[in-house]
Parts: structure tokens; sequence; C-alpha cells
């Protein structure tokens, strides 16, 4: 074999092995860069499971937070309830001792009853038989009571538990107010109940008809007015 035979020969093997070896090499990057790039996005995805992993337990965290805020709310929002209602149980109570007392002018459904002096006073010889008098009155206040009138005015002067009724001849005196027949006995309470209360066979109306003029009338609103004078003092 000639030397420049074996010249190309060489020349030959030395060009095959140099590009096996950049071939080699080039595939050998390649495999390193891809499995670098795995490497690379497996740490990505471990990295974004352990941040979903902590939003998760986070957000647990967060939910029981909210869920113990509620139920502090709740109890709060209960006892104010309890607390509101108590109030208004106790304004309920205040407003009905209020009425009783007559410390305040009220109104609402009852009756008005008119008490006049009989015509027949004119004609009798015994005038006094024929005239209202303040036990009359007193007569019809107390079965209104008794029927559960909640509140009573006569001839515009609220009745209280210490309220003075008292007779002067042909007047009528009611917490030292003076006033003359007729005379008007106003009652808030359910209107049925209290007339029916006073045309009781052998009740106030039956006893005292022969004697004065009596009237009823029920009314869906009457309005009476505050106590005026000394609630302290006891009148008889």
């Amino acid at each position: 074999m000639s030397r420049r035979r074996k010249f190309h020969l060489y020349l030959t093997i030395v060009t095959l092995s140099t590009g096996f070896l950049v071939a080699t090499s080039f595939e050998t990057n390649k495999l390193t860069r891809k499995e670098r790039m795995n490497d690379q996005l497996f740490q990505q995805e471990t990295q974004l499971n352990d941040r979903i992993l902590a939003e998760k337990e986070q957000n647990r965290h967060l939910e029981n937070q909210l869920l113990d805020l509620q139920r502090q709310v709740g109890k709060v929002e209960e006892a104010m309830a309890e607390r509101k209602s108590e109030a208004a149980d106790t304004l309920s109570q205040l407003d009905a001792a209020r009425m009783l007392a007559g410390v305040v002018a009220v109104e609402g459904p009852g009756i008005v009853i008119t008490m006049q002096d009989s015509q027949n006073a004119a004609n009798s010889t015994d005038i006094a038989n024929y005239i209202v008098h303040e036990q009359d009155v007193r007569l019809v206040v107390n079965e209104l009571r008794a029927a559960g009138a909640e509140a009573i005015s006569i001839n515009g002067q609220r009745v209280v538990s210490n309220s003075e009724i008292r007779c002067i001849g042909p007047t009528i005196i009611v917490n030292g107010i003076k006033s003359a027949a007729p005379f008007v006995v106003t009652a808030i309470g359910n209107p049925d109940t209290l007339d029916s209360a006073l045309n009781l066979p052998g009740g106030v109306l039956h006893s005292l008809q022969d004697f004065v003029q009596i009237s009823i009338a029920k009314k869906e609103r009457v309005e009476l007015p505050a106590f005026v004078g000394d609630a302290k003092t006891k009148h008889s």
C-alpha cells in the first residue's frame, strides 16, 4: 500500500472517529440537558405542591378562625337578643305601671258612661234621691275596675288608687277639682266586657236606673289624661 493511500485511510479513520465522538458528545449533552430540565421541572412541581399544601393548611386555619368567630358572634347576638327581650319586658312592665299609676295620658278602646240627675228630681219632695252622688259614681268606678278597666277618668280627671271622690251638694270633687252633672266616666278596656259587667242582672245599672239617668256608649278609641295631683296623698 502506498504511503498516499495509507494517509487517506488514516484521515478517513480520524474523521470517522472525530464524527463519532462529536455525535456521541452531542447526544450526551442532549441527554444531560434533558435530565437537567426534567430535574428543574420536578423541583418546580415539588415546590408548587408544597405551596399548595401550605395554602390549604392556611385556609384550614382561617376557616377554623372564622368558625370560632362566628360562634363568638352567635353568643354575643344571643346575649343581646336576651337583653333586648328583657329590656322590652321591663319597658312593657314600666308602661303598664305608668298607666295604672295614671302618670301618662293613654288611649284605646273602651266605654263612656254618662250619669245625670233624674228628671223626677224637680217633682220630688226628696230631691237627694234623684241626683247623682259620689257613691253612685264610685259604684260605677269600682265595677269598671273589677271588670278589668285599664284606666278610668271622671269628667276629665284621671282616677288612680288614691284619687279623692267627694260630694258637696250637687257637685262632685275628683282630685280636688269640682264639677257638676252630668258626670262622664270614661274607661279604657274591652268595651263588650265592661258593658256586660255594668249591665249584669242586679248589677250597677239595675240598682241606679230608678234614681238617676245612665247611658253607656262603647267606643273604638277614647283618650284619658294623665293624673294631676299629689300621688302620695291618700284620700278617703
